[in-house]
């Protein structure tokens, strides 16, 4: 009973946290889950009254199996953790489900617990609606998309998705369950409600998965009663049938061009006018790479970057997950993992349907209309659930968010044991090694052994999440504090395998450079953030958000040709993102490349994604005045400089206006702001004319959840100016006054996503990492930054517990010694 008590609670947790695709606060639900398998150990030679199906249970550990060797092999192993994490979830509900619900009274339970799960949403919901939309479970976080309820989901459409797929379970258990009245009618309140909710939601895929569940579990319960009727019945029945599908053809035709535009909006388009089609088209040429065993786990999250279609809108989301589930799993694990998977499932369904089968051949009882019995009603609301869970699985990635992965995962246990009492009258005649069968053994040996995995693994992983979250939320708040820096230390300790924790440690570093720190102690300290970016790139290469931030600090280092490596080896990864196109514009312009920077800022002016119409035209602008300046000066700015045999571009007095010497005295690109040197006889001055007035820089056409922050370009005035700061009165953007970060909300289903808040913007080397997490939405333009893909952002003055003395702990990684960051006398401390 403790056992069963504790996954219970488990299944509650999950149910309530797990309705985002990333593991922020999900460990430790998965860490109470594996306790309870961990607990099971003495089950494992108990006496079983069934038998499994072979087949489906073979089929079911070969496709588990089968993912968790691909994910071993998959390019980054961060996110093939989260994979990887998921099946052995389903699994360990799968195998739980069949050693400890062998009763009638255990499976009440747990229809039960799931009964808890939905009203919990549906009351979240309601306060959502009736008082605060950003409500949610944790305090300190909200809901970032609000424009509807969503219970503990922050997306709407995901919400409905699982309020329609247990649909049919609530309308069985309503129908055929032997539950006493007031049960069978809370049942049919919660069909009926949810039902309501799901319509009125206006999610179309959650209504088409409400029809689906709908008439399938209308179909099982004719097969069930059809032995039962009249041949008068029978004919009223097909009639009726008829008659329906008469009309639905009927009106299709009629009003084919308005449900086409209907379905177009609701169905194909999801938030952020994201196209499903041609999100869909960039899944089939990520198939194409590799379409026998797939690209890995998540690959989707580098693949839609590289293959995004030009049509798809500029101002759409990165879409990250394919959105069609089917797709995906050809995406990222090949033909052969789709495969395993319809077998499995066909399997499965086989099993289920037999039983209702049987179940419809016994006399029906005196008196009663309909069949009575809490296994046949769990067994037809499972199988209709199903098919409601296959209907939103081909318009979203609701496999990849855990509280659906275990929905769907009982409701298979269900079908392989329909009705766990019926077998225990039949002898198998078997002489059996194992106590139960070999597979029953086997089955509970292997629950046994990952839930020893995902407890440890929960704990450990627990812990350096909450740290990074920690580390995260403290360096939004202050950059130049130190309170990150022990999150930080004890996060990477703890989980050497998370790239996003070394990008934030580099940024952390560049953001800890103050302008009093000396020249060789600012050195070491970009020295240090190098190391760091390094790391995070052998972790997760096809980052290209680091890679920003990475070339932005190689460039300070003096290493201006590996920093022109890093922005093109990004834009290879994503050759339509003009963040990278603008990076690698202000890169030239750095350096008096007019030619290539021209070429590079008309590129970004059109790119297809994150286009930046505003700053790639200010680049243009500040291009004009170059060449104004330097024919002023009879030099030829058509050829490029070399830094080695002749001075910078446009370099030499103050009568010949050096915008080169400028950009280099004045850029705060790693927090350095003009030092007294810069203010001599042969520093810059302000160009005074009227095309060199300063102007607002215009926002961007049209935010989006996963833009990243602007790239810094120079202007004439300042010609060190980022695009997204704000003024700073000639003070590093790093200063403490500047630091003050309001945390805004952002939703993403994924890796970090990034966006500057409005009351500060990030170094202009100091590009916050991104992701692509979501399903794609479009929240507020003031984002958090170093997202790690939590669908839920801080609140603003939320209440987190901080370490209070700062990290005084210098490390190695990977053998290797890191250089501690020097620090100005009694204020900067060492990470």
């Amino acid at each position: 009973m403790a056992v069963f008590s504790l996954f219970l609670i488990g299944m509650v947790l999950i149910g309530m946290v797990g309705t985002s695709a990333s593991l922020t606060f999900l460990w430790p639900a998965y860490g109470v889950l594996g306790l309870a398998a961990l607990l099971s150990v003495g089950l494992i030679l108990e006496e079983s009254p069934f038998p499994l199906p072979r087949a489906a249970s073979i089929a079911l550990l070969a496709l588990c199996g089968y993912v968790l060797v691909r994910a071993a092999d998959s390019p980054v192993s961060y996110f093939a953790r989260e994979d990887a994490a998921l099946v052995v979830l389903a699994f360990l509900a799968y195998g739980l489900f069949l050693t400890l619900t062998g009763t009638a009274a255990s499976r009440r339970r747990l229809v039960e617990a799931l009964a808890l799960i939905v009203g919990t949403h549906l009351a979240f919901a309601l306060i959502q609606a009736l008082f605060l939309p950003t409500f949610w479970l944790i305090p300190g976080y909200g809901r970032t998309i609000t424009d509807r309820p969503g219970g503990l989901f922050n997306h709407p459409d995901h919400f409905g998705g699982f309020l329609a797929m247990l649909v049919p379970l609530w309308l069985a258990i309503a129908v055929y369950s032997r539950r006493s009245r007031p049960v069978r009618i809370g049942a049919a309140i919660l069909a009926l409600g949810s039902g309501a909710i799901v319509v009125t939601g206006g999610s179309g895929p959650a209504i088409l998965a409400l029809a689906a569940g709908s008439a399938a579990f209308l179909a099982l319960s004719l097969v069930i009663l059809h032995r039962r009727m009249n041949t008068r019945s029978k004919r009223a029945g097909w009639r009726l049938l008829a008659a329906g599908s008469l009309v639905l053809l009927v009106v299709a035709l009629v009003a084919a061009a308005p449900l086409g535009r209907l379905i177009d909006r609701t169905v194909l388009t999801k938030s952020g006018e994201l196209s499903l089609p041609l999100v869909w088209k960039s899944g089939l040429a990520q198939i194409a790479e590799s379409p026998l065993l797939g690209t890995g786990s998540r690959t989707s999250y580098l693949y839609t970057r590289l293959h995004r279609e030009e049509t798809l809108d500029s101002s759409s989301t990165e879409p990250e997950f394919i959105h069609n589930e089917f797709l995906q799993i050809v995406a990222d694990y090949g033909l052969v993992g789709l495969a395993l998977l319809l077998v499995m499932l066909a399997l499965h369904a086989h099993h289920g349907f037999r039983f209702l089968r049987a179940y419809a051949a016994f006399p029906p009882a005196p008196g009663a209309v309909v069949p009575k019995s809490d296994h046949l009603a769990f067994v037809t609301g499972a199988m209709a659930s199903l098919a409601s869970l296959g209907v939103l699985c081909c318009f979203d990635f609701v496999l990849h968010l855990p509280a659906y992965m275990l929905v769907g995962a009982l409701f298979l246990a269900v079908l392989a044991v329909p009705d766990p009492m019926a077998a225990a009258l039949k002898s198998t005649g078997e002489s059996r090694l194992f106590p139960g069968g070999g597979l029953i053994f086997s089955n509970r040996a292997l629950v046994f052994g990952c839930g020893l995995a995902m407890t440890l693994l929960g704990v450990i992983f627990s812990r350096s999440e909450y740290h990074y979250e920690m580390a995260r939320r403290s360096f939004e708040a202050d950059r130049t504090g130190f309170q990150h820096l022990r999150h930080l230390h004890t996060a990477r300790q703890l989980d050497p395998k998370n790239p996003y924790l070394f990008s934030l440690s580099a940024h952390a570093q560049v953001a800890a450079i103050l302008p009093e720190l000396p020249e060789p102690a600012r050195r070491e300290a970009l020295e240090k953030a190098d190391f760091y970016f390094n790391h995070a790139r052998n972790l997760y290469p096809q980052d290209i958000f680091a890679a920003i931030g990475h070339a932005a600090v190689l460039d300070e280092l003096g290493r201006h040709g590996e920093a022109l490596t890093r922005i093109r080896e990004a834009r290879e990864m994503a050759p339509h993102y003009g963040n990278l196109i603008l990076a690698e514009g202000e890169y030239h312009l750095r350096h008096g490349r007019i030619v290539e920077a021209e070429k590079a800022f008309s590129e970004a002016v059109g790119a297809r994604a994150f286009r930046d119409t505003a700053a790639a035209q200010q680049g243009l602008r500040t291009l004009t005045e170059w060449k104004l300046i330097a024919e002023q000066n009879g030099i030829d700015w058509r050829i490029d400089p070399d830094p080695r045999d002749t001075p910078p571009l446009l370099a030499g007095t103050y009568e010949s206006r050096s915008p080169a010497d400028a950009q280099v005295a004045e850029r705060d690109l790693a927090g350095r702001s003009p030092t007294m040197d810069d203010e001599g006889p042969f520093a810059p001055r302000p160009i005074e004319s009227p095309s060199a007035e300063k102007e607002p820089v215009p926002q961007r056409e049209t935010p989006s959840a996963s833009d990243p922050a602007p790239v810094a370009v120079v202007t004439p005035d300042s010609l060190a100016e980022t695009n997204a700061a704000p003024e700073t009165d000639g003070k590093s953007p790093t200063s403490v006054e500047a630091a003050s970060v309001e945390a805004e909300p952002l939703l993403f289903h994924g890796p970090p996503s990034p966006g500057p808040s409005k009351q500060q913007a990030p170094p202009a080397d100091a590009t916050p990492i991104s992701t692509p997490r979501p399903a794609p939405i479009k929240p507020s333009a003031a984002a958090s930054l170093y997202d790690v893909g939590s669908d839920f952002a801080p609140m603003q003055d939320s209440d987190t517990f901080y370490f209070p003395a700062p990290d005084l702990f210098p490390e190695s990684i990977t053998g290797e010694e890191a250089a501690p960051v020097p620090a100005p006398p009694a204020i900067l401390p060492q990470p």
